[in-house]
């Protein structure tokens, strides 16, 4: 049998909440006041404004609790016409006739703020906090019509409606069933409480809602108010949940990282590892163990001195364990979480741990790679110049001496001579700067400087300044119009590469089309040629570095490092873009630029 309650929480708990009893305090506090104040009103010259003082606790008691406003006012009558006629007994002068002109006027603001008040919309308006500002789902509703006179957004979501189209609707429309709904409304006349009935409502598109339905009487409004928990919400959230369980304990049994739970003491509750029974571990016979059957004597001490703090403090802690597995040295990156119950107490740590070992090794391996790459990029800076220090006096004196070989009296054979010595002097300066270049551009060590740059100008200034108009018939058909984003160097040098690759291998008539189109998101820029063309077999190998097509046929003057095409690829990905290739043995190429809008 459970304790019996003191009259007073039961009558709050059962009856009232706590802001009717505050409610009950005012109106006896302002009913105190009206009777003392006749009672000295003679003295202090207050009999005209006394009489209105009794309007605000019958008014207050009129509009919170209607079914005891008659009491209330019959009790400040009576107090007060037995306090005038007790001062007539002592001799003040007391008019008969304004104390009863008084009394009808108190029974006749009781008889209009009664009536006033018994008006549904305005009881309405007096819960409405009650209903719109509650999380649960809750409707108000006239006892005898059943009309729904307010309605919490979160019943209204049940139900299907928004709350402002439910207002005035009979709550027994919602109703599946008739017999739930008689058994409704005889209950709610006859006991005048629900507790967890329950039934099934319909919604607004008529699917069937299984809910508990609590209801109870709000004497003081007259109105009952109910309280709805979509049961079928909550299996549907119930089954969720257990299916998201699954999937986790799914993903946990699957993982390679290691999950485990103690409790305060430091007895594990739950471990679950992957690879457990690799190392000769059997998850089974650990639960319910201490941590050092796992862990040798020093760790299991530096593993509890963290359970220890994560309990303490209520913080999560991390850090990193090294320890010996089958003869291997593994280092283990640790989490533990505080780990409470529904009721928040502490049950214990929920924790993880994960070999780090291999991420580690290869952040190490990352960073010998990354001194590699800057040692690289040293010994590139070094050979670039020791081999440009001695080609650069070598091809200037010799230009000055072919230039003028008369005045240092060389013959004529001799000038000849030294002038095929500049030829390849200069080719060979060409391969190391294109070398280096290439070694730069392989290594990202190049940056790019963006602006915005007119093609047909940049093309015309390409053919015009290699002069190979006067080898082919040149066609620029891109519009005067088109700019592109991107570095006027390094697009020179690309454009460059092509046409003169488009000039070199064509044959009579030769002929280059430079042509353009665009799209929204990418610029396309085509070199066309009438010449020998590419075999198919042979395309994809044509933008290796020192990839010289067919390099058996070239003669001993040489003059090709096949770095050209690679190193003009390599200016095309560096803005985001590519080079393509389509071509026919005898008919000619189409090497197509695609470079993006925003680079």
């Amino acid at each position: 049998m459970p304790p019996s309650r003191c009259p007073f929480s039961r009558l709050r708990q059962d009856l009232f909440t706590e802001t009717d009893i505050v409610k009950m305090v005012v109106v006896v506090t302002f009913s105190t006041v009206s009777l003392m104040l006749t009672a000295v009103a003679q003295d202090y010259r207050a009999y005209l404004v006394c009489p209105l003082i009794y309007c605000i606790p019958i008014l207050l008691v009129a509009f919170w609790f209607p079914r005891q406003g008659f009491r209330v006012t019959a009790f400040l009558v009576g107090g007060f016409v037995l306090i005038q006629a007790y001062l007539l007994v002592l001799g003040f002068a007391i008019d008969p006739v304004m104390t009863g002109l008084h009394t009808m006027i108190f029974l006749w603001v009781f008889g209009a703020t009664t009536l006033f008040s018994q008006n549904s919309h305005l009881a309405a308006l007096r819960c409405r906090q009650i209903a719109e500002d509650t999380r649960d789902a809750k409707f108000l509703c006239d006892p005898e019509t059943l009309r729904l006179v307010c309605v919490s957004k979160r019943c209204a979501d049940i139900l299907g409606y928004i709350p402002q189209e439910l207002i005035g609707i009979p709550a027994e429309r919602f109703w599946a069933d008739e017999a739930d709904k008689a058994w409704f409304v005889e209950e709610m006349k006859r006991e005048g409480y629900i507790g967890n009935a329950e039934t099934t409502f319909c919604t607004q598109n008529g699917d069937a809602r299984v809910v508990l339905l609590s209801c109870r009487v709000l004497f003081p409004e007259n109105l009952f108010e109910c309280t709805v928990v979509d049961t079928g919400r909550l299996r549907d959230e119930h089954e969720d949940l257990v299916q998201s369980n699954g999937r986790l304990m799914e993903l946990i049994h699957q993982s390679n990282d290691i999950f485990f739970m103690q409790d305060v003491t430091g007895r594990i509750l739950h471990f679950s590892w992957l690879r457990a029974s690799d190392y000769g571990i059997s998850p089974d016979e650990i639960v319910g163990r201490g941590v050092d059957t796992l862990l040798p004597g020093d760790l299991a001490a530096q593993h509890m001195k963290q359970v220890r703090k994560v309990i303490q403090e209520r913080k999560n802690a991390y850090y990193n364990l090294d320890m010996m597995v089958a003869g291997a040295r593994h280092t283990l990156s640790v989490t533990i979480a505080p780990y409470t119950g529904a009721d928040g107490a502490l049950i214990g740590v929920v924790g993880s741990a994960r070999d780090t070992t291999e991420m580690r090794r290869q952040r190490l391996a990352c960073r010998q790679m990354s001194w590699e790459v800057d040692q690289w990029k040293g010994l590139v800076t070094t050979l670039s110049h020791e081999l440009r220090t001695p080609l650069q006096p070598l091809v200037g004196y010799l230009r000055m001496i072919v230039e003028d070989p008369g005045h240092y009296g060389l013959t004529k054979e001799t000038g000849e001579i030294l002038k095929t010595c500049l030829e390849c002097a200069g080719q060979e300066q060409a391969v190391v700067e294109r070398v280096v270049e290439l070694s730069l551009l392989t290594m990202d060590c190049v940056d790019l400087t963006v602006q915005d740059i007119h093609l047909r100008q940049l093309v015309d200034s390409v053919v015009s300044s290699g002069g190979y108009d006067r080898k082919a018939q040149i066609y620029n058909e891109i519009p005067d119009t088109v700019c592109i984003c991107g570095d006027l160097d390094r697009l020179y040098l690309l454009m460059e590469c092509l046409v003169s690759n488009a000039i070199k291998y064509n044959e009579p008539p030769e002929k280059v089309w430079i042509r353009y189109a665009g799209s929204n998101e990418n610029h396309y820029i085509m070199v066309c040629d009438n010449g020998i063309g590419i075999p198919a077999e042979t395309i994809g190998s044509i933008f290796r570095p020192f990839y010289i097509g067919n390099a058996e046929k070239q003669n001993s003057k040489g003059g090709r490092t096949g770095l050209g095409l690679s190193i003009a690829n390599k200016y095309a990905l560096l803005h985001g873009g590519e080079i393509t290739v389509t071509s026919a043995v005898g008919e000619g190429s189409t090497f197509t630029i695609r470079i993006p809008r925003e680079v």
